[in-house]
C-alpha cells in the first residue's frame, strides 16, 4: 500500500490498493472508503484523478481514497459491479452505500460527498451542544452514548458525556474522564471536573483550617454532592466573603473550577462570575 506524495502533504489518505479485502472492506468498517476504479488507458480517469483528490482533501478525516487498478484487479472490479470506468463507489461498514461514473469536476464530487458522507464529529457535537443548551440532557446524553461507542470517539464526546454525569454518577463521569488525554484541548476543563469531584468529596472532611469561611465550604461541598449547583455556588460566594485566604484561596478556585465545568455559554456561570468579582 502507498500514498501519493500530494495525499502526505495535504494529510488526506490516498492509497493504491494491493490487498482489497483489508485495504477497503476491513477499512470502511473504520472510516468511509472511496474507491475509485480506473485503468491507465482511460483518458476521462487521467481527468477525474486531481478533481477527486482534491475533493477528498476537503474531507480529510472523514474518508479515504483508495485507488483500483481495475485491469491489476478485474475480479474485485467484477464483484463490485464496475461496467464502466471512471467507476467511483462509496463503502462504509464494508458495503457500497453510494456511486457515481465518469469524471466529474471537483465541486460536484465534494457536493455528492457532503450528501453521501456521515455527517462529521464537528456537526455531531454541534447538535449536541445545541441541545444541551435548549435543556435536552437526555436526547444529548443519547447521542454522546451512540458516538461513544466508536474506538475513535474524541475527547469533546467523552468531556462532554462526564460533564452530563459528573453528579449523576460520579464514579462513571470519572472513567469518561480517563479517555482525554493529557495534551489533548479538553485536557483543562477534564481537570477542572475531578477537582469539582474532589472538591464534593469533602463535605465530610475534619481536616480544614478553622476560620468564619469554614462552614459554608463544607456545606457547598455537601450540596455540591447532592447535585444542588446553585445553592453550592452560594455558598462558595459566602466562604470567599468571609476568609478569602481561607485554605489557600480554595473557595474562589472551588467557583473557577465549576465556570470551567458549566461552559461560558451557562447562564450561571456569568451570573456567578460577576457576583465572584462583586465580592472580591
Amino acid at each position: 500500500m502507498s500514498s501519493s506524495p500530494d495525499s502526505l502533504l495535504a494529510t488526506a489518505e490516498i492509497v493504491d490498493v494491493v490487498d482489497f479485502p483489508r485495504e477497503v472492506l476491513e477499512r470502511s468498517q473504520q472510516i468511509p472508503v472511496l474507491v475509485d476504479f480506473w485503468a491507465p488507458w482511460c483518458g476521462p480517469c487521467k481527468a477525474l484523478t486531481p478533481a477527486i483528490e482534491a475533493a477528498v482533501r476537503r474531507f480529510a478525516g472523514r474518508v479515504v481514497l483508495a485507488k483500483v487498478n481495475s485491469d491489476e484487479q478485474p475480479e474485485w472490479a467484477q464483484r463490485c459491479g464496475v461496467r464502466g470506468i471512471p467507476n467511483v463507489k462509496l463503502f462504509i461498514d464494508g458495503s457500497i452505500v453510494d456511486e457515481f461514473t465518469g469524471a466529474l469536476p471537483q465541486s460536484a464530487i465534494e457536493q455528492w460527498l457532503e450528501r453521501a458522507l456521515p455527517a462529521s464529529m464537528g456537526d455531531v457535537l454541534e447538535d449536541i451542544d445545541r441541545l444541551i443548551a435548549e435543556g435536552h440532557s437526555a436526547d444529548a446524553a443519547a447521542l454522546l452514548m451512540r458516538a461513544a461507542a466508536d474506538p475513535q470517539a474524541p475527547p469533546g464526546v467523552w468531556l462532554r458525556l462526564a460533564r452530563l454525569k459528573l453528579f449523576e454518577d460520579p464514579q462513571a463521569a470519572r472513567q469518561m474522564l480517563q479517555h482525554i488525554p493529557p495534551d489533548a484541548r479538553e485536557a483543562d476543563d477534564a481537570a477542572a471536573m475531578l477537582r469539582v469531584l474532589s472538591f464534593a468529596a469533602e463535605a465530610g472532611s475534619t481536616e480544614l483550617a478553622a476560620s468564619p469561611a469554614r462552614a459554608p465550604y463544607l456545606e457547598a461541598a455537601r450540596l455540591l454532592a447532592a447535585g444542588q449547583i446553585e445553592p453550592a455556588m452560594d455558598q462558595l460566594i459566602e466562604s470567599v466573603r468571609l476568609d478569602r485566604k481561607f485554605e489557600d484561596d480554595a473557595a474562589r478556585k472551588r467557583l473557577v473550577d465549576l465556570f470551567d465545568w458549566l461552559g461560558s455559554a451557562d447562564e450561571r456561570t456569568r451570573d456567578y462570575r460577576m457576583r465572584l468579582y462583586d465580592v472580591l
